[in-house]
């Protein structure tokens, strides 16, 4: 029976989250994994290639070996577990998993703004600090959107809460009122 790609993520990223922060490499091997993703991101064919066996063992491992050689112990230990039970296709999946992990554990939250003009980074700031304060994290990383249909207010969208407090949606509950 072959495990699906959520399940082999949550489990080889829990196990790599336990090991790392029971020796203190968790932010160090977070960014690692960051770097790790981002060469992945930016070759979406590699994970295939790397368990693909009709591409020649010796191909595969020229493929596989600057990954190995530029990575720490315990990063090393993932890639080549992962090669070993051709899994280099769900590597993206695994480190993503390890992020949720890390961001539990910092108590970082990301969310969507919008607003109806752009917003300068004093504002910005004044809208994490107090998005964080009630949804009780640490640090929020935010993106923000402009869209002038919302008229006026602010957007924010995390985790699948919606907080609106746009003028379009406050004339559009009026009209409602009115109407009923």
């Amino acid at each position: 029976m072959s495990l699906d790609k959520v399940t082999v993520a949550k489990r080889y990223s829990k196990a790599l989250f336990e090991l790392l922060n029971a020796n203190d490499q968790l932010d160090a091997g977070y960014e690692e994994l960051k770097q790790l993703r981002k060469v992945f991101q930016d070759n979406p064919q590699l994970g295939t290639a790397l368990t693909d066996k009709s591409l020649a063992p010796a191909k595969r491992e020229a493929l596989v070996k600057p990954l190995l050689d530029n990575s720490t112990s315990y990063i090393h230990n993932l890639i080549q577990m992962t090669y070993d039970y051709d899994r280099m296709d769900d590597m993206v999946g695994i480190i993503d998993q390890f992020q949720k992990l890390y961001d539990e554990q910092n108590q970082t939250v990301y969310a969507d703004v919008t607003t109806a003009v752009a917003l300068d980074d004093a504002q910005l700031d004044k809208i994490k600090a107090g998005y964080a304060k009630r949804v009780g994290a640490k640090q929020v990383v935010l993106t923000n959107k402009v869209d002038a249909a919302i008229i006026g207010g602010v957007i924010i969208k995390s985790a699948g809460t919606i907080f609106d407090g746009s003028i379009q949606t406050k004339i559009n509950r009026v009209r409602q009122a009115l109407l009923a």
